[in-house]
């Protein structure tokens, strides 16, 4: 049985389940190069057929995440007009009188007299299953709806490694559906919902998303930067900015448990008055501080109350590995699960599996999510014609490898940087070396030479280490054993190898972002990181992920090669090629 699962929000993203078992996931950014794109995602869903073999006939059923949806129009326009999203979110000093202004705006796009992107409105039925019933000839019958939450509980519990034993399932973003958090159980194929906090009150997600924008940043989008910066402030200076924050927002402890804006005034407005004065970096440390303790409370309250020693988690918020990192601390945990790129891409895998379960039934057992290589594959043939038809050898020097790897990490040692394209792309927002740039981790000044290439990042934000998962008590501590092989925990790292790996650690707090690679799920990667081992002693490589600032990860040889001649990247190894400048 074929079950394809649908998210229409920001990174909108489709996903293949063939009896059981996830085969196929990707995100239409990839192949749209609009980074979040948000929409029916027609070039991913082609694409994965394409990949599995796969034709319109052959699939059963179709599961869309969410009750509802908005115009794409309409979430693209948030997402990347800076003047309509700063307007939107009330980014000003003194708030208007409300009028009629936005629901005019509604009801003109509704009937035709303003374009889509003017206003939030949710779509009819028809017009949501239009695209999808025109593009892939399914009729309405065999189509699905299931809620935003229970869609991240399912990718969380259903994708995790626990075999269907008792799992304590976490929720928590924005907002989806009315609701912003959910706590579950898991047990067998089931899934029973204890408490559910609504969004309106307040979220985790759009409290840290307020705060990203309070500091200049892209709601939505650059959180992770707000992570990143926190651990250099001062603490002082940090405490002061989290007691400020705490006089805003926080957990309200009743049942149901929620997250609570504690004052009714616009949101930006409450963080500008609260932080007037706190400096930058404190007002990041404050946030993060906020997220954690947060979680950590909330985590404590649920387990308390609902029972379970293993955690599986979904939704955005998540995507905060150092507030994993701490949950993955506490001491009644024996074992967690953090779905990969757990944002609203994540909940294409779970409409599938929920869609999947209702049909087969009870008794069926669904796999866990695995290798996250899902993507459609570089194809050898292609690749040879790209770098033919583009005459690359009069440009470049390009030279054909039997054993690949070993010539990437000769360049490793050599010249510090090489960016990798290979295989099946991976789902998500974290690059896992089949589309990442990689450098030697020993050498601190690598971030400096990659950053003037091609990533521009922020100066304070970290890269991360790929690292054999047999070294891994080298680099990381690690005492529970958890797995990582998707980048979503942070962890400490090993003082006696730190040096090792340095350039890929958090440059103030020594942490890292670890993905441990496997053999069985990346043989080839795995092979690069042996082959450098081989050479240097070191049994990871810094990892970052293969884009220009702003841009999608690569996905196709089109885009590698693109990015490469964009870039000051160097090293381009494409498939079996190398492909180097003069």
């Amino acid at each position: 049985m074929v079950v394809l699962g649908i998210t229409e929000t920001h990174c909108a993203t489709a996903a293949v389940l063939r009896d059981g078992a996830i085969v196929g996931c990707a995100s239409e950014e990839r192949f749209t190069r609009l980074k979040n794109d948000a929409g029916y995602p027609r070039l991913a869903i082609d694409a994965l057929l394409r990949e599995l073999s796969l034709s319109p006939r052959d699939i059963d059923l179709v599961a869309l995440s969410g009750t509802h949806a908005y115009a794409r129009e309409w979430m693209n326009r948030v997402l990347h007009d800076a003047d309509y999203a700063r307007a939107y979110y009330g980014v000003r000093l003194h708030e208007p009188a409300r009028g009629l202004g936005r629901r005019a705006q509604k009801l003109g796009a509704r009937l035709g007299l303003a374009t889509r992107s003017q206003g939030k409105f949710q779509l009819s039925e028809r017009e949501r299953l239009a695209p999808l019933t025109e593009h892939l000839g399914i009729d309405s019958g065999r189509i699905v709806t299931y809620d935003h939450h229970l869609c991240h509980a399912a990718a969380a519990y259903y994708g995790s490694p626990f075999a269907g034993e008792r799992a304590l399932v976490l929720t928590n973003d924005n907002a989806g559906d009315g609701l912003c958090a959910t706590a579950s159980t898991g047990r067998g194929t089931a899934l029973v919902r204890h408490e559910a906090a609504p969004s309106a009150a307040g979220s985790l997600g759009s409290f840290y998303s307020f705060v990203t924008l309070l500091l200049g940043m892209k709601f939505g989008e650059h959180e992770y930067k707000v992570m990143g910066l926190a651990p250099y402030a001062p603490a002082a200076q940090a405490e002061r900015a989290y007691e400020a924050l705490s006089a805003v927002f926080g957990l309200d402890t009743t049942i149901p448990a929620r997250f609570v804006w504690k004052r009714r005034d616009p949101r930006y407005r409450l963080l500008l008055e609260a932080t007037l004065g706190l400096r930058f970096d404190a007002i990041a440390a404050g946030a993060q501080r906020m997220v954690e303790e947060s979680l950590l409370t909330w985590a404590r309250l649920m387990r308390e109350r609902h029972g379970g020693e293993r955690l599986a988690l979904g939704g955005g918020v998540f995507m905060n590995v150092k507030a994993n990192g701490r949950l993955a601390d506490e001491p009644w945990l024996r074992d967690l699960f953090v779905f990969p790129s757990c944002g609203d891409e994540s909940n294409a895998v779970g409409a599938a599996y929920l869609g999947w379960l209702a049909r087969v039934g009870p008794r069926a057992t669904p796999q866990p999510f695995g290798a996250a290589y899902l993507g459609p594959s570089l194809d050898s043939d292609a690749v040879e014609a790209l770098i033919r038809t583009r005459d690359l050898a009069a440009k470049y020097r390009v030279s054909e490898h039997e054993r690949v790897e070993e010539r990437i990490a000769e360049l490793l040692v050599s010249d510090g940087v090489v960016a990798r394209c290979a295989g099946r792309m991976e789902f998500g927002a974290r690059a896992l070396g089949n589309r990442s740039i990689l450098a030697n981790p020993s050498d601190h000044r690598v971030v400096g030479v990659i950053n003037r290439m091609i990533k521009n990042r922020d100066f304070w934000m970290p890269f991360a280490p790929s690292i054999l998962r047999e070294r891994e008590t080298d680099y990381v501590v690690n005492p529970k054993g958890l797995a990582s092989p998707y980048m979503m925990l942070a962890f400490a790292t090993n003082p006696k190898r730190r040096d090792e790996i340095i350039g890929a650690l958090h440059p103030h707090d020594a942490t890292a972002r670890a993905h441990l690679v496997d053999e069985g799920w990346n043989p080839g990667y795995h092979r690069v990181i042996r082959e450098f081992e081989r050479r240097t002693g070191i049994g990871a490589v810094l990892n970052t992920s293969f884009n220009l600032h702003g841009e999608p990860l690569v996905g196709s040889a089109e885009d590698a090669l693109d990015t490469f001649e964009r870039s000051g990247l160097t090293h381009l190894a494409l498939d079996r090629w190398v492909i180097s400048k003069k």
